[in-house]
């Protein structure tokens, strides 16, 4: 018996085989899609591999160029923890403080140095208020025996998970410490020179000034020597029981009267002439001694009569001198023979000004003293010619004269300069008209503080 199949039976297969094929299809394409996408992806992949390869070489090759750069440089730098421990160090740290690598594990840094306290409250002062780069010098320790000067500078680093590090960069200053101990020398020699110079320039001066009270002191000692000859002889006749009428002839001859009025007045003179020429023999003495070294109180006013009694003879024929002394002025530390140099210098220069284009009138230099802020002020004006603006532009330049060759070498302000800048902190200015005069301010502060020098580590 045979089944008969029709047309409706005919459809659904034909159906069926169409939805077979249909999905083969889809399933065939979506596998292409696949095996395209994965194809895809597995080339981005190699690409980002092969990316991945050459950016680990190249920081491999940075990190090997970086740590020959730090391992060849002479300056120590330690990676620090926030807990103050190294982490990391150089070949030149190492060789500084005479380490090993493995005594860096667990040291804290701060046993590098003398003074670790005052080292950490810097720090910690320094982090407080926001600071990210941190500057001093101080004492350095070897391992084992031995210290040497350091500067140090402090970077901090921020980690992404908040922790703090730091790069601690190291410089050994031996040698730049003792180059500025030579150069102080130097300088110190220099200034001596140039304070014997002035010395030699003023001794002329000197001796005519001495030479003076010398001269009537010589003369009231002739006179008192001839005078007790006088005395002498009209004594011998009373020891001799001479008549009264010898007696009154040799009195008479004698002048006793004139005698006894001007023999004190003689002595009183010499002795004033002789004080006279102590002062300028300790001027000139305090002025020449080359002083000691650090700065002491001194009495601004009293060094400024001694240089004018050491300079008398360069100003007494072309100026008078005004002087306007503050009283009770503070005593200020410094040293007192470079102030007394700083002040030959102005004070001679002025008179120098003067001679230069007085007429026949004498000339002003007026020195006026005062203390305000903190500050000591010194004043030095004169009525001399002025400077031109070019020249007050140079006038502290080392070996800048306006004088006359032979008259001058040009270290006088720049060695005022540097005496007042760099050894006393203070201000040196200069104001001048062309024509009418010039005016010196010099300001020095009366204590550190004055200068805002908080010297933690010093």
């Amino acid at each position: 018996m045979h089944s008969v199949l029709n047309n409706s039976d005919l459809n659904s297969a034909e159906l069926s085989i169409e939805t077979l094929i249909a999905r083969l299809q889809r399933e065939k394409s979506a596998r292409e899609q696949a095996e395209e996408l994965l194809e895809n992806k597995s080339r981005s992949l190699y690409q980002a591999n092969e990316a991945l390869k050459k950016v680990a070489e190249n920081l491999e090759g940075q990190r090997q160029q970086l740590n020959t750069i730090l391992d060849h440089t002479v300056t120590g730098i330690l990676l620090v923890n926030d807990r103050l421990n190294v982490v990391q160090s150089n070949k030149s740290a190492n060789e500084m403080f005479g380490l090993m690598q493995d005594d860096l594990l667990d040291l804290n840094v701060l046993d590098l140095f003398e003074r670790s306290k005052a080292i950490e409250r810097l720090i910690n002062i320094k982090l407080k208020s926001g600071s990210d780069d941190i500057q001093f010098e101080a004492v350095a320790r070897l391992n084992g025996e031995g210290a040497f000067p350091a500067e140090v500078g402090i970077s901090t680093i921020v980690k992404p998970d908040g922790r703090r590090a730091m790069v601690w960069i190291i410089h050994d200053i031996t040698r730049r410490r003792r180059d500025e101990a030579k150069r102080k020398e130097l300088e110190k020699e220099l200034s001596q020179a140039q304070k014997l110079e002035a010395l030699g320039t003023l001794a002329s001066g000197v001796a005519h000034e001495i030479n003076t009270p010398i001269q009537y002191v010589g003369d009231n000692m002739r006179f008192l020597g001839e005078s007790l000859q006088e005395i002498v002889s009209l004594l011998e006749l009373f020891q001799n029981n001479a008549g009264a009428e010898q007696i009154r002839s040799k009195t008479e001859e004698a002048d006793i009267d004139f005698l006894l009025e001007e023999i004190p007045q003689a002595i009183e003179q010499s002795l004033k002439g002789l004080e006279q020429v102590a002062g300028i023999v300790k001027a000139i003495k305090e002025f020449s001694h080359p002083g000691q070294e650090g700065h002491a109180n001194v009495d601004l006013n009293e060094v400024i009569n001694t240089t004018l009694t050491v300079t008398r003879n360069q100003w007494k024929y072309v100026a008078e001198i005004d002087l306007e002394l503050e009283e009770n002025l503070s005593k200020i530390p410094c040293n007192k023979g470079d102030i007394n140099q700083v002040l030959v210098n102005l004070i001679v220069n002025a008179a120098d000004a003067i001679a230069e284009c007085r007429n026949k009138d004498l000339g002003r230099i007026a020195i006026k003293t005062s203390e305000a802020d903190g500050w000591l002020t010194i004043e030095v004006s004169d009525t001399g010619c002025g400077m031109p603006k070019d020249i007050q532009d140079r006038m502290f330049d080392p070996f800048f004269t306006t004088k006359d060759v032979g008259k001058g070498t040009g270290q006088g302000l720049a060695i005022s300069y540097n005496i007042i800048r760099t050894k006393h902190k203070g201000e040196i200015l200069c104001e001048s008209q062309q024509g009418k005069g010039s005016r010196f301010i010099v300001k020095l502060p009366i204590s550190p503080d004055t200068i805002g020098q908080l010297e933690v580590l010093r």
